[in-house]
């Protein structure tokens, strides 16, 4: 047994480990039993016309709507149901193209029991993902899967536990080996999380985050590096785009071009008062407005560089893009 600091015993770690422990176990268990009852469950799924309700009381109810939202944010449009509050009006939300998916520890849920004539006359399927395979809810039920556990974890042995683990795990069983089956993307999945990181990365164009108007650093050829300096420190971006008159982009002066032609030039005061087109670079990196964040992060990573000139197709300039921008958007 685990001793903790005041040399007392401590059964914390040891109970929490035997927890991790017994509930791995019941997934393990589940393996065994994939078998084509579960192939054809997901068959029914992919055929499926309409949606899926699924439905649960107590722990299984919060389980339900787990699996409800996994299968909605993976292609399958999926609602919960509440099977008490369908016996009073919300059974008006399903159709008889839908799909019903229960989840039960028991297998008895007086109000699911409830629910299965009147699915029956809708000619509503039903899968059910039970703690008890042999009970009246699996009798009755189009398709059964077993999430039968010896015992549940913990000191009691009483607290839903492992049995809310083995049937959430074969409901994301279940919801993933029907994506397998889907033309469905990372891009698709970024869709339905546009608030996301990854929805950032894949629909986020860096139009929503660069540097525009009085906040681009511009100066003109002639600029002289005196002028090129107040400008670069003011707009604070490491960095000036060079522009003609009509706005077209001529080059970029960057920290880096400064110091170089300070080297060169050994110091001498009169640098000062060099053009910028003296030391400019006349041909930079440039993206479009449309751009992705994520391919400007990996381009800036790439080429090691801190600020890109964003151009529009005429090559005037329609801002500029900082990493800084890229790392607060949370584009990783």
């Amino acid at each position: 047994m685990t001793k903790d600091s005041s040399g007392k015993p401590s059964m914390r770690l040891d109970v929490g480990r035997r927890v991790l422990e017994e509930e791995s176990q019941a997934i393990r268990d589940l393996i065994p039993r994939l078998d084509a009852t579960f192939a054809a469950a997901v068959g029914a799924i992919l055929e499926n016309p309409g949606k899926i309700a699924v439905t649960g009381i107590g722990k299984s109810g919060h389980i339900a709507r787990k699996i409800s939202a996994t299968f909605s944010s993976t292609g399958t449009p999926a609602f919960f149901l509440h099977p008490g509050e369908a016996l009073h009006g919300d059974l008006g939300m399903l159709e008889s193209r839908d799909i019903l998916l229960a989840f039960s520890k028991s297998g008895e849920t007086e109000e699911i029991l409830a629910l299965l004539p009147l699915l029956g006359r809708m000619e509503v399927p039903v899968i059910a993902i039970l703690g008890n395979p042999v009970s009246t809810i699996a009798q009755k039920a189009t398709w059964t899967l077993s999430a039968e556990v010896s015992h549940e974890s913990g000191p009691l042995g009483i607290a839903p536990t492992s049995s809310t683990t083995a049937m959430l795990a074969m409901g994301d069983a279940l919801a993933m080996a029907v994506l397998a089956e889907r033309d469905f993307g990372i891009p698709d999945f970024a869709s339905l999380h546009p608030g996301g990181s990854l929805g950032r990365r894949y629909f986020l164009q860096i139009s929503a985050l660069m540097h525009t108007g009085d906040r681009v650093p511009r100066v003109a050829p002639e600029t002289p590096l005196s002028a090129v300096i107040v400008e670069m420190t003011a707009k604070k971006l490491g960095m000036t785009t060079v522009t003609d008159k009509d706005g077209t982009l001529a080059g970029i002066l960057t920290d880096g071009d400064l110091r170089r032609a300070l080297d060169t030039r050994g110091g001498n005061s009169s640098i000062l008062d060099i053009p910028a087109r003296a030391v400019m670079t006349t041909t930079p990196v440039t993206l479009s407005p449309a751009t992705l964040a994520s391919e400007a992060l990996t381009l800036m990573e790439t080429r090691q560089i801190t600020s890109v000139v964003v151009v529009y197709p005429d090559k005037s300039v329609a801002g500029v893009l900082h990493i800084h921008d890229l790392l607060k958007a949370g584009v990783l």
